[in-house]
């Protein structure tokens, strides 16, 4: 018994968590290896629930809504497992900026870069870096193979840069930048999705919830992501880190912090433009 214990014990270690379940342990990018199987058992997971419960759901909605009603069954259950997710990694992002992350939160930007490079590590911070990521990359392998959501080639751009910054924050310890900016930018993530799947269900007596939670995500979208961006994760970067941190690391985070950023505003014209078209459709209905 204390055998496979023990023999447990260092696989966990050795080779799927590395040094992540050890307090005050050193971060290093091996511990991205469990990123990997982390996407691998979402992949595993995802897949039995298209199996399981999406062909199930589709036949209630043929029941209830007659002959053809249930095609939008994997968009419906499809934007609840984002939204589910999202909105967990939102919470943990939110939990860690708020109690652990040496005083760094949009509203106090000073404290994400000083005292840089011997900044406390919390274990808090290196877990959802990771989650993140291996969320990002569970997405990514969900495109290639074709299990889950299929990403358009703007969020394959999105992801590859946002992960490349976590793994950059993670190896030069600008932790606690990287957990604020991934708090601000995902709050709308879940509503967005939320609103999705209401839209995708076609049910008319919700027609007005799901309006509500898009304009709802459109004031997030635009307060964090397009007007906080600048201010609390350009011009901090821009700034505050230039007098802190090499060269070398500021202009590589820079030139994929405005790639991100110009992403964001991208959306955000798309956002519009759906809102002025539902409002015409409104009125002409």
């Amino acid at each position: 018994m204390s055998l496979s214990r023990s023999s447990l014990e260092h696989l966990l270690h050795a080779y799927i968590v590395p040094n992540l379940a050890t307090p005050g342990s050193k971060p290093n990018l091996i511990d991205f290896g469990v990123t990997i199987w982390i996407a691998l058992v979402l992949l595993a997971v995802r897949l039995a629930y298209e199996r399981a419960v999406i062909p199930g759901f589709k036949r209630y909605l043929e029941r209830v809504k007659g002959p053809g009603g249930g095609k939008p069954a994997f968009q419906v259950l499809d934007n609840i497992w984002i939204a589910t997710f999202a909105g967990s990694l939102a919470g943990f992002a939110w939990w860690v900026t708020v109690t652990d992350n040496g005083g760094c939160t949009p509203w106090s930007t000073t404290a994400c870069f000083a005292g840089w490079p011997d900044h406390p590590v919390a274990l808090g911070q290196r877990w959802y870096m990771v989650l993140a990521f291996a969320y990002y990359l569970y997405e990514l392998f969900g495109t290639v193979l074709g299990v889950g959501t299929k990403l358009k080639a703007d969020m394959v751009a999105h992801h590859v840069a946002t992960m490349a910054l976590i793994m950059i924050a993670y190896h030069v310890n600008l932790k606690r930048m990287s957990v604020m900016w991934q708090a601000l930018f995902d709050i709308s993530n879940p509503i967005l999705h939320i609103a999705k799947g209401l839209h995708a269900a076609s049910i008319r007596q919700l027609g007005g919830l799901k309006w509500l939670l898009f304009n709802l995500f459109a004031v997030t979208f635009l307060v964090c992501r397009v007007i906080m961006g600048p201010i609390a994760i350009l011009w901090p970067s821009f700034t505050i880190a230039k007098e802190v941190l090499p060269a070398s690391y500021c202009y590589t985070c820079w030139g994929l912090e405005v790639f991100v950023y110009l992403l964001q505003l991208i959306w955000f014209a798309k956002i519009v433009e759906i809102a002025v078209k539902g409002d015409k459709s409104v009125k002409a209905d």
